[in-house]
């Protein structure tokens, strides 16, 4: 049977001082640190050959693991493909490959002006409530 020991003053102060959004950061940091942790004993991989896999170094991979460097999406992205594990779990999200063809947008190169005769508007005057006719200029253009 454990004993459980109350936090130190010292401890419970600067816990007391970090955000919410500081504290749910670091836990999920954390949990991601040790999903690869994990994954990387399961396989039977060292921190120096998954760094050799990530084309990183051990000290940079030890501090992503020990929660001293932040996560960036495309280092995330690459740990789980070379991990073969699902880091986002998005796979309900439907997707289909498109062509280089498809892809492509087409855009012309100079704008035209488009001309809408607008002759006269009506408007409501904000005084009256009522609805009354204003001369605009004959033609609006705009440029699409």
């Amino acid at each position: 049977m454990t004993t459980r020991r109350k936090p130190s003053k010292a401890l419970t102060k600067i816990l007391a001082s970090i955000d919410e959004d500081k504290l749910r950061r670091t836990r999920e940091r954390m949990l991601v640190a040790c999903k690869i942790a994990d994954t990387l004993k399961v396989k039977g991989l060292t921190q120096k050959e998954f760094a050799k896999m990530l084309g990183k170094s051990e000290s940079e991979i030890s501090e992503y693991l020990s929660g001293n460097r932040n996560f960036t999406f495309d280092t995330l992205s690459d740990m789980a493909h070379s991990l073969g594990i699902d880091l986002f779990p998005l796979s309900f999200i439907p997707t289909k490959r498109v062509s280089k063809e498809e892809a492509e947008v087409k855009l012309p190169k100079t704008r035209k002006a488009t001309v809408y005769d607008m002759g006269y508007i009506r408007t409501i005057s904000q005084s009256f409530g009522a609805w009354r006719t204003y001369p605009t200029s004959s033609c609006l253009s705009l440029a699409i």
